[in-house]
């Protein structure tokens, strides 16, 4: 798991605020970095050097949906929700299931065991 690194700039872009998974697997003499929800990948000669080219692709690909102003339905259709702080990957972490409350008394006639 992890959360882009917010950029120096004192305005937060939305693609800093994105929660994915990562997965490392070797490959040749080095090594692959996946992103299985938006399914970008990045390599190199260390685990940290693909989980880092990782990283760029993903705020790449992010700041261009964003220019085209997609962002949002990207990261949607990926599986990704927002929790009122970061997207965050259902493949991370699943999202919490939605309170319901009842306004008022049901009265006796809303409710006749007979019938419902």
């Amino acid at each position: 798991m992890t959360l882009a690194k917010k950029s120096k700039s004192a305005k937060q872009t939305p693609f800093d605020r994105v929660v994915y998974r990562i997965e490392v697997t070797p490959v040749g003499a080095g090594y692959e970095a996946l992103c299985p929800e938006l399914l970008i990948t990045g390599f190199g000669d260390t685990v940290e050097e693909a989980k880092n080219m990782l990283r760029r692709q993903v705020s790449e690909y992010l700041e261009d949906c964003e220019k085209l102003e997609v962002l949002e339905e990207t990261v949607i259709e990926a599986g990704f929700y927002f929790n009122d702080e970061v997207w965050m990957s259902s493949e991370v972490e699943p999202p919490s299931e939605p309170k319901i409350r009842f306004i008022g008394t049901p009265s006796e006639q809303d409710f006749d065991p007979a019938t419902n």
